[in-house]
């Protein structure tokens, strides 16, 4: 499948679109770590193009456009709630997208998920995006592996389908004794420079098993720190709970559940040996992204996107992954 540069799949379309509305907000006070101002950081300077995001309550703004103008693109990222608060923002949501392809708006839907996260209301979530897929002119997928699961999933005609990979995370590499020093510094931490590190980073959620990885390295007594760090995601806060019950009773287990400052970044990678996931189910990753961009060594399992990662070690089950830590904590101590 060919890959396209955003100006590209918005010119086949047809005609010149000049405004692409965007949903959700872009964060450009984060410009090292935000996705979507990663993503568009392209065009937001491009003649051609003008970028405008808006949130849930600015819906209105497009299907206004909409009405007095058919060069407008509305591109949408995500399409799912996590709570009661978000569920009933759902009709909204969907009857401005309607309104939009009423008034000849044209309609691209990146697919981040083949399932929510939190796995709730699977059935009501499939219907959903079958229903935005078939409103969408284009889905904009980041790899060919998840080019071939949406089209069986939501049943998406491949013409459909365009693939621009996911955007690169600017990465600054410090040195790893200096960064250690650093985070120890910062967070009253005991991090030894003469053991492996490994990093578990992003949002903590059910879904990346974080639990489950803790276990793991105490029930086969590895000998590897790990350094959580990530915002709690919502609805997760019982999750993080016993996360940081589990780190409090280790000493070689830290934790900052917390949303990392850009500053702080270079510092947690550059720290670590390698980078550690375990995602349950996954189509692509931001975190693993980020991991890579700073050159570091990647475990995570064998599925969805990650299958394409070349650099990454993949594991199928837990006798992978033990060996998988293991080699990486050899190669630390041989190297």
């Amino acid at each position: 499948m060919e890959k396209q540069s955003l100006s590209d799949i918005y010119s086949s379309l047809g005609s010149q679109y000049s405004s692409v509305f965007v949903v959700p907000k872009i964060r450009s006070n984060y410009p090292n770590s935000d996705y979507l101002y990663l993503l568009y950081k392209p065009l937001l300077n491009a003649a051609e193009y003008n970028i405008e995001s808006v949130s849930v309550f600015g819906h209105y703004k497009f299907v206004f456009k909409a009405l007095f103008s058919k060069k407008i693109i509305l591109h949408y990222h995500w399409l799912e709630f996590q709570d009661a608060k978000s569920l009933i923002g759902m009709p909204w949501k969907l009857l401005c997208i309607y309104f939009f392809k009423l008034c000849g708006g044209k309609i691209i839907w990146t697919i981040h998920n083949l399932e929510p996260h939190s796995q709730k209301l699977l059935k009501l979530h499939l219907w959903l995006h079958t229903r935005m897929a078939k409103l969408a002119d284009k889905v904009h997928i980041h790899s060919e592996t998840a080019a071939n699961l949406v089209h069986k999933k939501f049943n998406i005609p491949r013409e459909k389908l365009c693939l621009h990979p996911h955007p690169e995370f600017p990465s600054r590499i410090i040195e790893r004794e200096q960064s250690i020093d650093f985070l120890n510094s910062e967070f009253k931490w005991m991090l030894n420079p003469s053991r492996p590190i490994t990093l578990i980073w992003g949002n903590i959620a059910q879904y990346k098993n974080i639990v489950q990885l803790l276990e793991i390295t105490e029930k086969h007594r590895l000998d590897v720190q790990i350094v959580i760090a990530g915002a709690i995601k919502k609805g997760q806060e019982s999750l993080a709970k016993k996360i940081e019950v589990i780190t409090d009773n280790n000493p070689d287990f830290y934790m900052k559940p917390e949303f990392i400052q850009e500053k702080y970044i270079p510092y947690f990678f550059s720290a670590a040996d390698f980078c550690l996931f375990n995602f349950d189910q996954i189509l692509t990753s931001g975190s693993v992204e980020m991991a890579l961009n700073y050159k570091k060594d990647v475990i995570a399992p064998r599925f969805g996107a990650l299958t394409e990662l070349n650099e990454a070690f993949l594991f199928s089950d837990e006798k992978e992954l033990v060996t998988l830590i293991r080699s990486s904590i050899f190669t630390f101590y041989n190297e």
